[in-house]
């Protein structure tokens, strides 16, 4: 793509915002903060002195170029890195106490209400749409193993419950029809979708969206663009994504944070990042003399 196509392409990204943007207020404290982020490899520093806050009930977007050290960010929040140094804090309520997330197990981060997607599709290809969202509940059971074993009344009600639910998600996300279909062989948008029903699974206060317009045509970006705003309005939860989509981006973000090697660049609203001499550099160069 030449500078001038790319210079284009950023500044008309969020020349057709969706109204109900404009009119999201942001709720009380902040439900994450991100203290002096370091995450090292080696020499090579993905995450450098990063620092910033999400706001609760927010669409909150992080972007940069390749290797800025986005997905990084992601892994250290949801502890799959243990950060180098740094923090970072969260509260499940404005009334909680702060959370030190590097205290947390990762098999325990999605308990406090945090979810998130991936870069490549994570579903199980050889159980059903239906059956994909109902193990994404497996820590809403309470049964004991006798109870399960056994299989008596009270995992039935539990079963029950978590399939009704199910069933309220896929009809919500527009994916009914696929119940009972094996995810093996779906379409890829479809299956984008399945990943994202089994985060509502959970009663999510935190969605973390890395890259959910990977793969999608033109059509399912769009339509991922209502989703993302629906899922904001309908469950009031606070949602955190990666994109290089900049259309979905600056459509869809209340807030952005463009970093670059691993530093803060700009944060602002999609209008303010557009505007920013920082992430121009960023994203299209210096220019010659």
């Amino acid at each position: 793509m030449n500078r001038e196509v790319a210079s284009i392409n950023l500044q008309n990204a969020g020349s057709e915002i969706i109204d109900t943007k404009a009119q999201t207020e942001v709720a009380g404290s902040n439900i994450i903060e991100v203290e002096n982020l370091c995450m090292y490899f080696g020499g090579i520093k993905a995450v450098d002195g990063l620092s910033f806050e999400v706001r609760r009930g927010e669409i909150f977007g992080l972007i940069g170029p390749n290797g800025a050290g986005k997905t990084t960010v992601f892994n250290c929040i949801t502890q799959f890195y243990r950060p180098t140094s740094g923090r970072v804090l969260y509260r499940s309520t404005p009334e909680a106490e702060a959370v030190d997330l590097s205290t947390v197990k990762i098999h325990d981060v999605s308990t406090l209400g945090i979810v998130r997607t991936f870069q490549n599709v994570e579903v199980v290809p050889e159980l059903s749409v239906l059956d994909n969202l109902r193990i994404a509940a497996y820590r809403s059971y309470t049964s004991s193993i006798l109870t399960q074993m056994l299989h008596l009344p009270k995992l039935r009600r539990e079963e029950d419950k978590v399939t009704a639910k199910a069933m309220e998600v896929l009809e919500f996300l527009g994916l009914t029809l696929y119940k009972d279909f094996y995810a093996h062989g779906l379409p890829y948008g479809i299956l984008k979708k399945v990943e994202i029903a089994r985060t509502l699974m959970s009663d999510p206060k935190l969605i973390i969206l890395d890259e959910p317009a990977a793969g999608l045509n033109d059509t399912e970006t769009e339509e991922l663009i209502g989703i993302i705003g629906q899922i904001q309005e309908k469950y009031g939860c606070t949602i955190l994504l990666v994109e290089h989509d900049m259309g979905l981006v600056m459509k869809v973000c209340n807030r952005i944070l463009a970093i670059s090697f691993g530093k803060h660049l700009a944060l602002g609203t999609p209008e303010e990042i557009q505007a920013s001499p920082e992430v121009q550099r960023a994203y299209l160069g210096e220019e010659e003399d």
